[in-house]
């Protein structure tokens, strides 16, 4: 262990095993890497029990520079902070291949008395920050501000993170998490090659999607123990990727998601078993968007205080009764054609009598996008119907 990637791997599996529980036979999509970044700035200021929990959960305490660093001005472990910011950085920076739009802040009731020195500790390592707002006597007003601020900060691409219930006059604080991806693959599929192709939801149910295809040289693998295929379709810039996990069967879903796990996926995905072919890519166009409330994700992984009045949260606020009561994740992405190279037609057209290999994604799948300098999950997905 000891590296960011590791960390959000194992967590984002963890995660994926909530969701399951409670989203059986629907589609699935969340940010690992951006949950942890934003409970990153709990635990900036959680203590105790609180704290422990966390990082039980999350586990920070992996990461390289947890507890070497002196007990600075921003708490401890500055460095874990710092290296997370880093790589925010890196990947929200803005750029002309693709583009990454983070919304990640603490709301807590105006009543609250806050720490300076913790307002000013994740006001530099985490661009959201923390804000005070009236719950206690203008709660809807509050959840208004907040999805307006969401909306702005995703360019409207994520509305009304905060469902009507979610918060009150009991409210205590908030933590919202809503990402939105944008990116240009290394290599374009054709817009005209994109055609409506069935897409087999089950073995008895199929439905039309807009498939892309094209032909070209991709990193693939093929499991035969597993009873799954491996595809890699790098972004432009090289700094990520999209992996796609697709079972041989139409049915085999369940037998991938029961064998997934952070060992698993770091031999499959490890470069001695992936090999470079000429292959047919047949990839459906995927708008992805989910919402979740984390409250019960979190708790049924073991953060539990965190979310009662056991919370220990006496480095963000010296009111002994600071608790977060509800926390969010939205994400947000769109898998379609555009690229930054476009293969001429011409070379397109005699590859394909010469080449039998194809990789069809035309049935239940998973997948996720990597950020390969790191190795961290970025996003990771089922999905049962496009």
């Amino acid at each position: 262990m000891g590296s960011i990637g590791a960390v959000s791997m194992e967590f984002c599996f963890d995660v994926f095993k909530e969701l399951k529980v409670h989203h059986a036979n629907e589609n699935i999509f969340y940010s690992p890497f951006t949950i942890i970044s934003a409970l990153a700035m709990v635990y900036l200021g959680a203590k105790d029990s609180t704290r422990t929990q966390i990082n039980k959960v999350v586990r920070f305490d992996k990461l390289p520079g947890f507890g070497d660093s002196v007990e600075a001005q921003c708490g401890t472990s500055v460095n874990v902070h710092s290296s997370l910011r880093d790589i925010l950085n890196q990947i929200t920076k803005p750029n002309d291949v693709y583009s990454f739009s983070l919304a990640s802040r603490l709301y807590a009731e105006e009543t609250y008395p806050i720490l300076p020195e913790y307002l000013q500790c994740v006001k530099e390592l985490y661009r959201g920050g923390l804000e005070s707002i009236n719950f206690q006597t203008a709660a809807d007003q509050a959840r208004g501000l907040i999805n307006s601020w969401v909306e702005s900060q995703t360019n409207g691409m994520i509305k009304n993170v905060l469902q009507p219930s979610s918060v009150d006059s009991q409210t205590a604080m908030v933590l919202v998490n809503a990402i939105v991806f944008k990116g240009l693959w290394e290599k374009a599929f054709k817009d005209e090659d994109t055609q409506a192709i069935p897409f087999r939801v089950t073995e008895q149910e199929s439905k039309p999607v807009q498939m892309m295809y094209q032909i070209g040289l991709f990193k693939v693998a093929s499991m035969a123990s597993e009873k799954m295929k491996i595809l890699e379709l790098p972004f432009a810039s090289g700094t990520m990727s999209m992996w796609v996990l697709l079972p041989d069967e139409v049915s085999g879903l369940e037998q991938l998601e029961t064998t997934i796990s952070f060992e698993k996926m770091t031999e499959w995905i490890s470069s001695n078993i992936m090999e470079e072919r000429r292959i047919k890519v047949y990839l459906p166009r995927m708008k992805m968007e989910e919402k979740y409330n984390l409250t019960s994700v979190l708790m049924a992984m073991g953060i539990t205080d965190l979310f009662s009045s056991s919370a220990n949260l006496s480095g963000i606020s010296s009111a002994g009764s600071l608790k977060i009561s509800q926390a969010a994740h939205a994400a947000y992405a769109e898998i379609y054609e555009a690229g930054r190279e476009v293969i001429g037609s011409a070379e397109a057209g005699a590859d394909a009598t010469s080449v039998s290999e194809e990789f069809r994604v035309d049935h239940p799948f998973l997948y996720c996008i990597k950020h390969n300098l790191t190795n961290s999950i970025l996003f990771f997905g089922r999905c049962i119907s496009p």
